[in-house]
Formats: structure tokens, sequence, C-alpha cells
């Protein structure tokens, strides 16, 4: 065994102390009904990792990953400090659309009090790598309580490639540690004792083939939270594509450098720095892009970093600088980091109470991330059909649910309709479908869907259910 290999076991050991089990009961949301029909909810009881976090002085908090705790009614934690004691926490916040899949959940003072009173030896607080990523190759431990076991696991391995993210998703690292579930939410450590990043999910029947939420995006959202309580990332605020050759005429670019901006949305990043539609984006911050969006930086071998990602490490509020191309010359600018504006299909984990109605036979809810997930099992082409929608700005309704034998039921109408015309009226919320529904003078009501469907319903057969 070489000298690098056993400090890296002796390292994993010793941060083993400040990885946790948590134990959760709340609500199922792998269960489909739960989604589409507020009416279910499927109990259950589930466990993951999570690991004490070292920022600045707070004490007490831990990180997970948010699929582990969004949906609970009741979090505990033990740890191998304190035998088989479990102590209270309690959700700081978390990001609802899993990208990244991080939370944020604390001990409450009088149950870190008690933690500490009960421990063996003081909380290892862990530290979150910081600088550049990992190199592929890179040793690392990934520590977590895998399957429900009451003791900590060590499994080892390497950072084997990296998946660059997107508008809708953060970057992850690949590992071919043994990532298994219950393992999720807990820390892989490098060498040096840090936080390379959080264990995320697995492929199943896939061999070998793990991912790691990295530090840095978890720094920035746990910042994030914790000074603005928003766990969010920085993002853009409008529309990218690649540049071209073929634009160098129109864009008087003597070569087809930085991406091309295609739209600029209101209330934005781009919108504050004053872009404009075909401005082409060179850098942020002195990091140049390619014509694809894309950094490339040396580590032994090439690896991905995009204009998204770079983004995203910015915090909120701090000033950015850019430097683009307009009519063949180019300008700087500044403008403060911020999130994307919200969009109109939201995120509704199956605990929250749900707003929903209950009309001629049919549950109707506003569109979210959690629905278009579910939707998929029900109709894959109802939830190609919405994915098309991603970027409204306004809210939507959708059906979600159809009872037998009803008005709804008996004109045929498929699950995942989205419903946008009461009575030739435009409407965008449950507020507005009730109010036409309730203000009607006529005898029926006329529904129209997105697709073309159209439902006309009798109001004195729904005042009969």
């Amino acid at each position: 065994m070489s000298k690098s290999t056993r400090k890296l076991n002796d390292v994993a050991r010793q941060m083993m102390s400040g990885v946790v089990q948590i134990l959760v009961e709340g609500y199922l949301e792998e269960d489909i009904q739960s989604v589409l029909n507020p009416a279910i909810r499927i109990p259950g009881i589930w466990s993951g990792s999570g690991f004490f976090v070292k920022y600045n002085d707070l004490e007490g908090y831990i990180v997970t990953n948010a699929h582990v705790v969004r949906n609970a009614v009741k979090i505990e934690i033990s740890s191998m400090l304190t035998s088989e004691e479990r102590f209270k926490a309690e959700i700081v916040g978390l990001v609802k659309q899993l990208e990244p899949d991080v939370a944020l959940i604390k001990l409450s003072e009088k149950e870190l009090t008690r933690f500490k009173k009960l421990a063996i030896q003081p909380i290892e607080y862990l530290e979150l790598r910081e600088g550049s990523s990992p190199s592929r190759g890179e040793a690392i431990k990934a520590i977590g309580y895998p399957l429900g076991m009451a003791e900590p696991n060590i499994t080892g391995g390497e950072i084997t490639n990296f998946i660059s993210g997107s508008e809708f998703s953060s970057e992850r690292y690949v590992t071919n540690a043994a990532i298994n579930p219950g393992n999720s939410g807990g820390p892989s450590i490098n060498e040096d004792g840090k936080v390379v990043g959080v264990n995320t999910a697995v492929i199943v029947n896939a061999e070998n083939i793990g991912f790691i939420t990295p530090a840095s995006f978890v720094k920035i959202i746990i910042e994030n939270l914790i000074l603005l309580n928003e766990p969010k990332f920085a993002g853009i605020g409008g529309k990218l594509q690649k540049n071209s050759e073929n634009f160098n005429p129109l864009l008087k670019q003597g070569q087809a450098k930085g991406v091309i901006i295609s739209q600029v949305i209101s209330n934005g990043f781009l919108e504050a720095a004053k872009l404009q539609a075909r401005d082409v984006i060179l850098s942020i911050n002195g990091i140049e892009f390619d014509r694809h969006g894309i950094v490339i930086g040396k580590e032994g071998l090439y690896r991905h970093t995009n204009i998204f990602d770079v983004m995203k490490l910015v915090p909120i509020g701090e000033e950015v600088t850019i430097n683009y191309l307009r009519a063949g010359e180019i300008h700087q600018t500044q403008a403060q980091a911020m999130p994307n504006p919200e969009k109109g299909i939201i995120s509704n984990p199956i605990l929250s109470e749900r707003s929903f109605l209950e009309i001629f036979g049919m549950i109707v809810q506003p569109l979210s991330f959690e629905i278009i997930q579910a939707i998929q099992e029900v109709d894959p082409y109802a939830q190609i059909e919405m994915l098309k929608i991603l970027d409204r700005d306004k809210p939507m309704l959708v059906v979600t649910h159809i009872h037998q034998g009803t008005q709804t039921d008996e004109m045929e109408w498929p699950l995942g309709e989205l419903i946008i015309k009461a009575n030739d009226q435009e409407i965008h919320t449950l507020e507005e479908l009730q109010k036409v529904i309730e203000n009607s003078s006529k005898e029926a009501i006329l529904l129209e869907c997105m697709s073309g469907t159209i439902g006309y319903f009798q109001l004195e057969e729904e005042s009969e259910n």
C-alpha cells in the first residue's frame, strides 16, 4: 500500500466522525398518484447521509441531498459519536428542483447542546474544497450510511469524468466509488481531508458510475441560502446559441468566438447589464468562451466547463464584468449577479399544501416540475408537450386526475391536458378558473385546452355532485 493510499485511508477514518445518518419520516414522492392526486399521500420512512459542514463560525449545520429531506415530516440524525441516540433536525433550506441536489439542515441549539454532551469527542466539521476542480484520476473516499447501516461505510475510487451543466442543470463529477441508496448526501473527500463534493446519485444497472455534486456548487448554495435566504444560483437571464463563421458578416466579427444572445428575459441579468439580442458574450469576469460557450482547461487531459457553470459560481449580488461584441466592436459592461426570474412552472413537493380544484370530475393543479416528471409514467406524449412550455412566464393549469363516470370522463379527456381558457377568457391560475365558474350566468362552462381539446360542462350537474 502506497503512502498516499494510507494517508487517504487515515484521513477518511478521521472525517468519518463528521458524517451522520439522516432518518426521515414523510411522504413518498416516488408514488405517482401522490403527485397527480393531492388527496393521496403515501407515508413512508427512509434514510440518507449528511455531514457537519464547516462554514464561518456556524455550528450544528449539516449538508445533505435535497431529495433526502424535501418531503419530510420528521427528521432525525444519528452519529457514531453518540451511540444510538437520535437528535431532531430541521430544514434550513433546499433546492426544490434538485439542481443541484443540495439541502441544508441543522440541529436546534437545544439538540446541539445535547449532542455535544453525549458525544465521545468534539464534532468533526468537514471543510468544502476550495479552488479549481479535482483532476481526472484523483483518489477519493465516499463516506455514508448505505442501505440503512448503523455505522458509516467508506468506499474508495477516483474522479473519472465530468459532466458539464446547462441552463437547467449543474455540473457533476463522475466517480467509480460505490454510491448506494442511503449514501446520498454523504461526502466524498480527498487526501487533504477536504470535501470534493456530495454523493448524489448512481445509475441503476451500470457498474462503477456514480455522481457527485461539486463542493464549489454546494458552497455557493450555502452562501446564497444563509446570507440571502435563496437556495439558488446566479443565472444568465436569457437564451444563448452557439456562434458560427456563417454569422461573421451579420455580426461583423473576425472569427466565431463567444456565444450569441438570442433572447433577453425581462428583469434578468442580461437586461440589467444592458445587453441585447445578437450581442456576442466573449468573457465573464475574464473567463473567455469559444463559440460553443465552453471554457477548456488543462489538467493533464482536457475537460469542459461551460458559460452556465461559470455564471452559477458567482455569488448572488456580486458585480459581474462582461466583455461582449456588438456590431463589430468590443464593449464592457457590469451588473450584479442575480437568479433567473421565476417561471410560470413551479416546483411543488408533495409535502407542501398543494392548491387544486376538483371540478366536473377532474382534479386541476398548477403545473409543476413534479407533475411533469410523474406524467411521464402515464402519458409520455403529454410530458413532451409540457416540456415545450418550460419557458412560459405565466402559470399553467393541468388536469392530473379524472374520476370515472363523470362529465370529464364521458368526454374522454386525457390526463395532462393544459387548460388555457374558460368561457373564452384566458386563465392561468386556479383563482381565475374558480372566478369564471362562480360568475357564470350560463348553464354550462366551456373549457379550452392548449391541445385544442374542448369541454362543455353542465353546472347544474356539477352542483348535484
